[in-house]
């Protein structure tokens, strides 16, 4: 959870760089080494809406899409019939970041290519290497609402923490 809280926060630079962008969407590439030089490959797409939602749309190598909004996220993993719902301890609101930009920890390198965020990189708590490439980035694009909504089938395991 506190690796997604971090991209959450990173991803709301977005917004700290142009104040005129409403929505941001983008494929994106994460690539997590571990301090034995393990490599696991994730892709999929990205969609945040001001001021507090988004969502991560993971397609390989596991199907997987963790939604989040204010305190709430949920990650619904579809193959193994489940849905994770929790909470985060603190609010987060990308309005903050859009004033503050300066919130963004400095153990992050971002990337940014015409004043778009389109790479960044950080270590986490467990020592390892991370790095989150967004490329076809659409910014301002109408994205509807009920995207960001989950219901869960009604086969589901529902997982409360």
């Amino acid at each position: 959870m506190r690796v997604l809280m971090s991209i959450f926060l990173i991803v709301s630079a977005v917004f700290a760089s142009n104040l005129s962008i409403k929505t941001y969407q983008a494929d994106f590439t994460q690539v997590i080494k571990n301090p034995s030089d393990k490599i696991i490959k994730y892709e999929g797409k990205i969609y945040i809406k001001q001021p507090t939602k988004m969502l991560w749309q993971y397609r390989t190598p596991i199907q997987k899409d963790v939604y989040m909004n204010k305190l709430r996220v949920i990650i619904d993993e579809p193959e193994l019939e489940q849905a994770i719902f929790t909470k985060l301890t603190d609010e987060i609101n990308l309005i903050d970041f859009l004033n503050n930009p300066d919130l963004v920890d400095d153990k992050y390198k971002l990337t940014f290519k015409e004043e778009l965020l389109t790479q960044i990189q950080y270590s986490d708590e467990m020592e390892n290497n991370i790095i989150v490439k967004f490329t076809n980035i659409k910014i301002n694009e109408k994205i509807a609402d009920q995207l960001f909504q989950f219901i869960a089938p009604l086969d589901y395991d529902i997982i409360k923490k």
